[in-house]
């Protein structure tokens, strides 16, 4: 059987990261994308992957590097969507909506929303002959709320309902999208207070398991939840229109 391979977006760091080296270790060949050439590059080292610069934000950034990975590794039969980021920088204090300034707005939906289209945009049309699996990263922000960061909540329920969507559209075919809505994991962009006991916070590696398995064997359409390390995952029951 040849050989497997995988791309992920946001994939230097956090769970990108883990996804990339529980692909590896699954013998798939990963195209590491990100902006982060220094992190990405050590990871790709590692795993023996390849990184591939790149900015969700630009639909150009994205082509090229899904046109580098068909050139160096093949079409991917996997595709984690999976970068992501809060309204502000970690560290710095959540900001009152009315006090999100258009900059941080276009940002902020320039990586979590944007993002995920153009990569759907770009790798559809290659996998769909080939077949495969789309994951995108939500969060269980997009089932509920975070009155911290309401451009935050408001993206990762746009992805839930777009991959949704996309998965509708593509029922019938050999492409499976779906998506995971992590609960509170270990990665640079939790804020502190999201860190206490009480919000049962996983390692990526926990959720990295996760994310693979639905890769691999997820149904089209389907909305995971995984929210604590002890507990297994669940599929969400959205109401049908």
């Amino acid at each position: 059987m040849s050989e497997k391979v995988a791309l992920v977006t946001g994939a230097a760091t956090g769970i990108g990261a883990a996804v990339c080296r529980e692909l590896a270790i699954q013998g798939v060949r990963v195209a590491v994308c990100d902006i982060n050439k220094v992190d990405g590059e050590a990871l790709a080292k590692k795993i023996g992957g390849e990184f591939i610069d790149c900015n969700v934000t630009n639909l150009v950034s994205v082509q090229s590097a899904v046109n580098i990975c068909t050139q160096r590794m093949g079409i991917p039969d996997y595709v984690h969507l999976n970068a992501g980021i809060m309204t502000v920088p970690t560290g710095e204090p959540f900001l009152a909506i009315e006090d999100v300034t258009e900059a941080q707005y276009q940002k902020i939906v320039g990586v979590n929303l944007n993002g995920v289209y153009h990569g759907m945009k770009t790798v559809l049309p290659l996998m769909r002959d080939k077949g495969g699996a789309v994951t995108i990263t939500a969060s269980t922000a997009g089932l509920s709320v975070v009155p911290v960061d309401p451009m935050y909540t408001a993206t990762k329920y746009a992805l839930i309902g777009f991959g949704r969507a996309v998965a509708a559209a593509n029922e019938g075919t050999n492409i499976r999208v779906n998506v995971i809505c992590p609960g509170v994991t270990d990665t640079q962009i939790v804020p502190d207070d999201y860190r206490r006991p009480e919000f049962n916070v996983m390692t990526v590696e926990v959720m990295a398991a996760e994310i693979v398995d639905l890769l691999f064997n997820g149904e089209n359409g389907e909305v995971r939840v995984k929210n604590a390390a002890d507990k297994p995952a669940f599929t969400v029951g959205l109401p049908e229109l």
